[in-house]
């Protein structure tokens, strides 16, 4: 979705008309030529985007452990706001002149389409450029490489998409919608939307008590702002009535998360006790046993307690297990150091699962809703 909406940008939008004339220029009025360049032309974009999530995720770990410091969450969260204020018009965000005209410039054949598809996001790097960095920071927060992966990937199917579909069906270029001011209305959606990461990063360092708080009131607040306040949609019936329909989405998004933040201290949860070598030690070959490794920056770890630590279903097979609780969050001191050799811990979330003799029987990395890990409790038994 936020591919597609990419497409909807200033500095996308244009080039769609004149990148479908190129296709439509070079096939010879051949469908299969189209698709084949239109086909392309995505693969180009998937490739690029690909690989900026699988390398992110792979140097992830070492943001995750300068995650720690409230200075870096600062620093991020005044990234994300200076990203935002780029797509509010104070200053835009551009790649030198001469390396977007190389990148731009127009080849021929099946190879140039799929050429221009891998340096697409270098000429339209102004408006979609602080997305793509935004994602960034979210994917090495992650450090999950398959995650990565497949949220750049789908990033740019959704960019690539309308290339592929009009390509097929060049005739109806001329229905689309004309360029104008509605286009800076999605780039101030954007900005919300960013704003809202750098609320985010800085929750860790805000009092538990009112912190869960904090996103759902920026949700209400910001808006009257997309559905009044910004004009930008005066002459565009159709756009109006999609930040009509957005801000009734944001709005349920902010109702949905107040529960959210207060139903696991309503309900019953997993009792996890901290880690220590002696509890450990004195549980194993005796009981069974699971040791949830978490951090405090890490996503996924948030996940599991909000969700699958308070399944009834698992909240009730926990009573049967010793459930310990290791914290890395300071991923350098000394007891860091000493579990993540001890037990081979490669990142957060890890849950190992270990049977009455003391064997590990399952080590889960990532996020698992209740019903899964309930199976994987099973295996102990």
């Amino acid at each position: 979705m936020g591919g597609l909406a990419l497409n909807l940008t200033p500095c996308v939008y244009p080039l769609i008309p004149i990148t479908i004339g190129y296709f439509g220029g070079q096939a010879e009025g051949k469908t299969s030529r189209l698709a084949m360049m239109g086909f392309l032309y995505v693969m180009g974009i998937a490739l690029t985007y690909s690989l900026i999530g699988v390398i992110t995720a792979l140097t992830g770990g070492i943001l995750g452990a300068l995650l720690q410091e409230w200075y870096v969450l600062v620093l991020i969260s005044g990234i994300f706001v200076a990203l935002a204020l780029s797509q509010f018009g104070f200053y835009e965000f551009k790649l030198p002149d001469s390396l977007v005209n190389k990148a731009g410039g127009a080849k021929t054949g099946l190879y140039g389409a799929f050429f221009m598809g891998l340096t697409m996001g270098i000429v339209a790097a102004p408006c979609i450029g602080p997305f793509v960095l935004g994602l960034v920071t979210y994917v090495a927060k992650l450090g999950d490489v398959l995650t990565g992966f497949l949220l750049f990937f789908f990033l740019a199917v959704g960019l690539g998409t309308p290339y592929f579909v009009l390509a097929l069906f060049s005739g109806k270029i001329k229905a689309l919608p004309r360029a104008g001011m509605w286009m800076e209305g999605i780039k101030h959606i954007f900005g919300v939307i960013m704003i809202g990461m750098a609320i985010y990063f800085v929750l860790p360092l805000l009092p538990k008590e009112w912190s869960g708080y904090l996103l759902p009131v920026y949700i209400i607040i910001s808006v009257p702002y997309l559905a009044i306040f910004d004009p930008l949609d005066a002459k565009m019936r159709a756009f109006r009535i999609f930040k009509y329909a957005l801000s009734v989405v944001f709005i349920g998004l902010a109702v949905w998360w107040f529960p959210a933040n207060t139903s696991a201290d309503a309900g019953g949860k997993v009792k996890f006790e901290a880690y220590s070598d002696s509890t450990f030690q004195a549980a194993k070959g005796q009981k069974k046993i699971i040791i949830d490794f978490y951090a405090d920056w890490c996503i996924p770890c948030k996940e599991l307690d909000a969700m699958t630590f308070v399944d009834p279903d698992v909240v009730a097979a926990s009573k049967d297990f010793v459930s310990l609780k290791a914290d890395l969050t300071k991923s350098g001191d000394a007891l860091s150091k000493k579990l993540t050799t001890d037990f081979n811990i490669k990142g957060v979330p890890t849950v190992l699962i270990f049977n009455e003799k003391g064997e590990e029987v399952y080590r889960l990395t990532g996020f698992v809703n209740g019903e899964e890990f309930l199976k994987l409790m099973k295996k102990a038994n």
